[in-house]
């Protein structure tokens, strides 16, 4: 053998010594990782009552192994972009699940204490590992589950005109026994002020007027005016808003979910729309929310569009398609102003090239908005809500009033005092940390008027000394926007996450004076609407894993950062226009009063949207970037 030739034996064994040597470490590395995780993960559970939840329990081997090999497969597929990617993402999904327990068990994020972030950069690399196996196989399966003779047969269907009529035909047709066994429907939230406002004449714009105006014609002009009842009316406007979701679901399958997904996906999706008991029961709710999330929705997909295409801005229909559902839109929600600045913002940066456009567009909706929310809403009658800069001070409110509960020694007399002054219901926040309604509503917006800079001044000077009870107090009060193992009901929020009941059903009493109705199902109907009452006001959904991720509005969010994530790591910047719309509404709320699902509604209603938008990604950019 000549000396070429032992080289290259030499070589080869040397290498192969190499290999296994690195395989040793890979493995030794993934072993101290599983294990750091494994017991980061018992810190994470919601249970306080059972010491050692997994950490004594055969499950732990059980935990290990699959973080172990998930952990193994990830760094298989892994690439600089994307584990830097996954590491920003993780890190906010560890720190999100690591203090939202800590408040769920304790009333406190621990955020200031090191055994906290020890079990946040412990469950780090776990997290890590399965959001780069999420963004590196999710747009691939869509792929996968091709048939291409199937896909081309459904495609001559499909094409038909009349396949958009018998989706929303069935999709409708779905909500009907729902409809049936809460009629009248779902008269809760803020409808019954509502009525009010319309009998009296006197309208406050703390909820939209055109939202007002819908449902009195419907319940007392059609209902008690010309068919003799209340409850006749709130069913006609049941079935009106039944109609105009099934119309937008039916919309948002025809002309985006069906041309970019597979059989079986925009089946799973039709399946979601038509039983998902959510939809159903926000169909026939009276809430603004519902048709607010209508056209959020319609607003959302025609920007998915225009990210695809961005030529479609060239369209003159598909401009006017924009600014009518951008009004529409902007008209049925108080902040959906902030949201299209917001939006618009990125879009004015991602898409610059067709600013003639996007100029046209944002002119034409300010010019419609101005118009509708000055003569037209005083010609409607419409008044000022004079309680706006309570609905505005939700935050600080809770924030002064953690920090007078908590930390009084730390605060002067002065400071005292002004709280005093300002948050007579502090002492609320003892059993409300959830809601701010008694916190807020005992605001002294009048002082507030008088001296604004006094009450800026005191909540910063009070931050400043106190910046735990401030990040404790928000993060108490948003938990369930960025949490998503949240349990419902959330009994220091008082107020269920979404209502089944009608207003005064169980408490007449309180509402004297104003305008109730009557549950009337059908005795065969009784145990659908059974069904509802336990999926609102016990919950029961939480009982099934996986299933119960659906009803969270935490899990929403989460999703739309994945999205976001995704975006970027496949380099689909347009995208983020999208999803911009998204995070606006997002922000809004985490300035709200309280988390209720039917304000995390039209962000749920855009989340299939997403996942299709994700799976269409175009597959040789995927490959190349994989």
């Amino acid at each position: 053998m000549n000396q070429k030739s032992l080289e290259t034996i030499d070589t080869h064994k040397i290498l192969k010594r190499n290999n296994k040597s690195d395989t040793k470490y890979k493995y030794s590395i993934c072993c101290i990782i599983s294990l750091l995780s494994t017991y980061s993960i018992t810190h994470i559970l919601k249970s306080s009552t059972e010491q050692f939840p997994i950490s004594n329990s055969i499950l732990s081997i059980l935990v290990f192994i699959a973080i172990f090999f998930t952990i193994k497969c990830a760094i298989e597929v892994t690439n600089k972009r994307l584990f830097v990617i996954a590491s920003v993402l993780g890190i906010f999904f560890s720190i999100c699940l690591n203090l939202g327990t800590n408040l769920y068990k304790y009333e406190q994020t621990g955020i200031n204490n090191i055994v906290t972030w020890s079990h946040v950069f412990f469950l780090w690399p776990m997290l890590i590992a399965v959001l780069i196996l999420l963004l590196n196989y999710l747009p691939k399966i869509n792929e996968m589950g091709k048939n291409e003779k199937v896909e081309k047969f459904l495609s001559k269907i499909e094409n038909k005109k009349y396949i958009f009529f018998i989706i929303w035909g069935v999709i409708f047709i779905a909500w009907i026994p729902g409809i049936i066994a809460a009629n009248p429907g779902v008269y809760g939230y803020d409808s019954v002020y509502q009525l009010k406002y319309y009998i009296t004449g006197n309208f406050n714009l703390h909820h939209p007027i055109i939202h007002t105006y819908l449902l009195g014609f419907f319940i007392v002009t059609l209902g008690k005016n010309i068919f003799g009842s209340y409850e006749t009316g709130m069913l006609l406007y049941s079935i009106f808003q039944m109609l105009f979701m099934s119309l937008t679901f039916a919309i948002i399958y025809t002309k985006y979910i069906m041309k970019r997904s597979t059989l079986f996906i925009r089946m799973c999706i039709l399946l979601l729309f038509m039983f998902f008991p959510l939809n159903a029961i926000m169909s026939f709710s009276a809430t603004k929310d519902v048709i607010f999330a209508g056209f959020y929705a319609l607003v959302i997909m025609q920007f998915l569009k225009i990210s695809e295409n961005n030529e479609l801005l060239k369209h003159k229909r598909v401009v006017i398609s924009v600014i009518i559902t951008t009004f529409f839109m902007l008209i049925f929600r108080s902040q959906g102003k902030y949201i299209f600045i917001f939006g618009m913002i990125f879009a004015f940066f991602f898409l610059r090239r067709y600013w003639k456009s996007l100029t046209i567009i944002i002119l034409s909706v300010i010019i419609l908005f101005s118009i509708y929310s000055g003569p037209v809403t005083k010609l409607m009658g419409g008044k000022e809500d004079t309680r706006m800069i309570n609905e505005m001070m939700s935050v600080p409110c809770m924030q002064l009033s953690r920090t007078m509960l908590n930390n009084k020694e730390e605060l002067n007399e002065e400071e005292i005092e002004l709280i005093e002054k300002y948050i007579p219901n502090y002492k609320d926040y003892r059993y409300f940390s959830g809601i701010s309604d008694n916190m807020k509503n005992s605001f002294n917006s009048k002082l507030f008027k008088e001296k604004p800079s006094e009450f800026i001044k005191l909540w910063i000077k009070v931050g400043i000394k106190c910046p735990i009870s401030y990040i404790d107090a928000f993060a108490r009060i948003t938990i369930g926007l960025w949490y998503p193992d949240m349990n419902y009901r959330d009994y220091e929020a008082y107020h269920p996450y979404w209502e089944y009941r009608l207003t005064g059903e169980k408490n007449a009493e309180r509402f004297k004076g104003y305008i109730l109705l009557d549950r009337k199902t059908p005795q065969g109907m009784k145990w659908l609407s059974d069904i509802y009452e336990d999926l609102t006001y016990k919950n029961s959904y939480q009982s099934i894993p996986i299933v119960s991720m659906l009803f969270s509005s935490g899990f929403m969010v989460w999703c739309v950062f994945m999205y976001i994530a995704i975006c970027i790591y496949y380099r689909k910047y347009k995208h983020l226009v999208a999803v911009s719309f998204i995070i606006g509404l997002w922000l809004t709320l985490l300035l709200g009063p309280v988390v209720l699902y039917r304000y995390i509604y039209p962000i749920a209603v855009c989340i299939p949207m997403l996942i299709v938008s994700v799976l269409d990604f175009n597959k040789k950019e995927i490959e190349n970037n994989g």
